[in-house]
């Protein structure tokens, strides 16, 4: 299974030329000074929001509820404010009942007079690979069906993650696995992983994936380490939205760089991307991708034909 899932991978990657092409694009206009920093409730949330939809269409994702969005209300600082997901899946070959959840949030810091935190590794990096997994989903379909969320208010408090639970269109007992993508444009020649001490059941699918992939794939980003530029100790069990999924007992593996020089300032910008990296970060998320779809099928109960 593992030879065959490879093989169409491969398939898949040398088919399409333009992948990559379009991988560099949604990077490039997400993190564009349009955007003007994606905060939840800005105008450039809403642009961010039209494009992501507009890949979602021409991909033809399936919809819940007949549309992409899911608007949320939350809690802060200043009151009652809203967010908006957004989600599409893909019906699985084998599972159409059971779901792999991929996620990656879209919004940032916005701006601050003429400082823009555009946020390309924080995080439309992560948002442009969750729409290259899309499309590669599309082109060879998982044997699971695939849930694609990328959600606002992250930089709030996780509130779009939280939204998603508490009001997910289908049941949680069907969400397998959650895959969360967060900062996957800053690195040399490896990429962090983490969840698997937490739930050892995916570990196989890690250990699969090192095997396979263009970047050295590192376990250890969870637990507690000390942040960047006297930042303090961060958490990395609840650093992003996989700490929701696993608040809710769904597994989750978290595909990231870590903190860096660069995180949370003004120069988070496409320019400081290397694009060679960023490519094979997008690949080994897709090799990820798959052998957490194979490794699922052994703990799937066969469906029952209706």
């Amino acid at each position: 299974m593992r030879i065959c899932g490879f093989v169409l991978l491969l398939m898949w990657l040398v088919a399409d030329a333009a992948a990559d092409e379009l991988l560099w694009q949604h990077l490039q206009v997400l993190s564009s000074d349009e955007m003007k920093g994606r905060e939840t409730g800005s105008p450039g949330a809403e642009l961010a929001r039209n494009y992501i939809k507009q890949v979602f269409t021409e991909l033809n994702l399936q919809t819940f509820d007949d549309s992409y969005e899911m608007p949320f209300t939350y809690h802060f600082v200043l009151g009652k404010l809203s967010g908006v997901n957004l989600l599409g899946w893909l019906p699985g070959k084998r599972y159409p009942g059971r779901y792999l959840v991929v996620s990656a949030h879209y919004d940032h810091l916005g701006s601050q007079g003429q400082r823009i935190f555009n946020g390309a590794d924080d995080n439309a990096s992560g948002v442009a690979v969750l729409l290259y997994l899309a499309a590669a989903m599309k082109a060879q379909p998982a044997e699971h069906s695939v849930i694609f969320l990328a959600t606002d208010a992250e930089e709030k408090g996780l509130y779009g993650a939280r939204a998603f639970v508490e009001a997910s269109p289908v049941a949680l007992a069907t969400l397998m696995v959650n895959l969360n993508l967060d900062m996957l444009g800053q690195g040399d020649n490896r990429l962090l992983v983490g969840g698997s001490k937490r739930y050892p059941q995916l570990i196989g699918a890690v250990q699969a994936s090192i095997d396979l992939a263009p970047l050295k794939l590192e376990t250890g980003l969870e637990g507690l380490a000390r942040g960047y530029r006297g930042h303090g100790w961060i958490n990395y069990d609840r650093a992003s939205d996989h700490a929701v999924f696993g608040q809710v007992g769904i597994p989750y593996l978290y595909l990231g760089v870590g903190e860096h020089r660069l995180y949370h300032t003004e120069w988070d910008e496409i320019e400081r991307i290397n694009r060679d990296y960023f490519t094979k970060a997008a690949e080994t998320a897709l090799i990820v991708l798959r052998q957490l779809d194979l490794l699922t099928i052994k703990s799937t109960p066969v469906e029952s034909p209706d």
